[in-house]
């Protein structure tokens, strides 16, 4: 009879190795690090934690009201903008001198690329502490996902969703009749489509890039699909959804994958398409889940603990709970997480939110093909 303690470390190894799955348990932190009670103090005496966060359901429940009440004494000034906003807001805010945020919290793009680019980031690297966020084993696939192609890494990956593209309306669509996206330019759902404007950056801006490189679907599909099928654009995700769920367009594409289930909790008659269902394959990217720090961040204790919180098992746990993305640790129950949303083992998925993957478009790359689709719609 082997003793109990190898038993577990055994059965500990086992569910770690699969890469996706989850241990629950206790939220209990882990223990502290050495200088922990240093870094604490200082961050209560800083007081304030700036944090520049996406818009949407949810958000500000994590990122300020969780955070608050786990470390009372720090309170978060947060501002929700979308990613081409929030980049404007700290072009302006450098040029007047004034450096205000302390994190950065998003997609990878344009973190990435944008930010990093201008120098607005830091190497996130030296600010992670604590033991169980360094511990490259309760992460999927056992490592870090960092989105940069080479270091210095200063914008990591904490979520890892597979995302889908097409959603329906359960009452009038069966999204079993599809198996190749090609199957939306059936003459039928002309008219019936509505589409996140993924000229943007935002919801739908990452698979919509996974598309384009994809061979068999390519430029050519988004002038087909925006030029034959009377697609409804729009950026409003509420919008969207409505649309979809009261089927004023029984199809949407590129949507927010967190309204769309916060929609169907409350009962509305809106679908997901899996995207493994797919011929032409699935991806993987971080939703809004991906953290960087702002160089010269003006409290930068508060900010470190922030990170290493954000990261922790503890905050994972949360995330997953207020949003709803499958969380990259695996060290986690998944339970509230939609099971479309978590990587398959054994599926080999296209991750679309790494440095390489963002800088292979121009701003116009993807814009230019839709825009041919809707001039040659809109007719000469």
């Amino acid at each position: 009879m082997w003793p109990l303690a190898i038993v577990l470390a055994l059965a500990t190894a086992l569910c770690t190795a699969c890469g996706g799955a989850s241990a629950p348990g206790s939220t209990a932190p882990a223990a502290k690090p050495s200088g922990w009670d240093q870094l604490e103090a200082a961050a209560k005496a800083e007081g304030t934690v700036v944090i520049y966060g996406p818009p949407g359901t949810g958000y500000r429940q994590m990122l300020v009201t969780d955070f608050e009440q786990t470390h009372p004494g720090i309170k978060v000034d947060a501002i929700f903008v979308p990613p081409t906003e929030r980049m404007s807001r700290v072009s302006l805010e450098r040029q007047a001198g004034r450096y205000l945020a302390d994190l950065w919290i998003s997609g990878t793009t344009p973190s990435v690329t944008d930010a990093k680019d201008a120098h607005f980031t830091q190497p996130l690297k030296p600010q992670l502490m604590l033991p169980e966020v360094l511990d490259e084993s309760l992460w999927f696939q056992h490592k870090l996902w960092w989105a940069d192609a080479e270091e210095p890494d200063t914008v990591l990956m904490f979520v890892g969703s597979v995302l889908p593209i097409m959603y329906v309306n359960s009452k009038m669509v069966d999204p079993r009749q599809f198996s190749s996206y090609w199957d939306l330019l059936d003459p039928k759902w002309k008219g019936k489509i509505a589409s996140t404007d993924v000229r943007n950056p935002g919801p739908g801006a990452a698979p919509a890039r996974f598309m384009f490189k994809q061979p068999q679907l390519g430029p050519n599909f988004f002038t087909r699909l925006f030029g034959e099928m009377d697609v409804k654009l729009s950026q409003d995700q509420r919008q969207l959804v409505d649309w979809v769920s009261q089927g004023t367009y029984p199809i949407g594409l590129f949507m927010s994958q967190n309204e769309v289930d916060l929609a169907a909790k409350q009962g509305l008659p809106i679908a997901t398409v899996p995207a493994e269902q797919f011929k032409e394959g699935a991806t993987i990217g971080p939703a809004n889940g991906a953290v960087a720090m702002l160089d010269r961040a003006p409290h930068p204790n508060a900010a470190k603990l922030y990170l290493n919180w954000l990261l922790s098992r503890e905050g994972q746990i949360a995330w997953q709970r207020d949003i709803g993305d499958n969380s990259f640790r695996t060290d986690i129950p998944k339970d509230g997480v939609n099971p479309l949303v978590i990587p398959k083992v054994g599926v080999d998925y296209v991750n679309s939110g790494t440095e390489d993957f963002s800088r292979s478009f121009s701003p116009s790359t993807l814009s230019k093909p839709i825009d041919e689709g809707l001039k040659k719609a809109s007719g000469p």
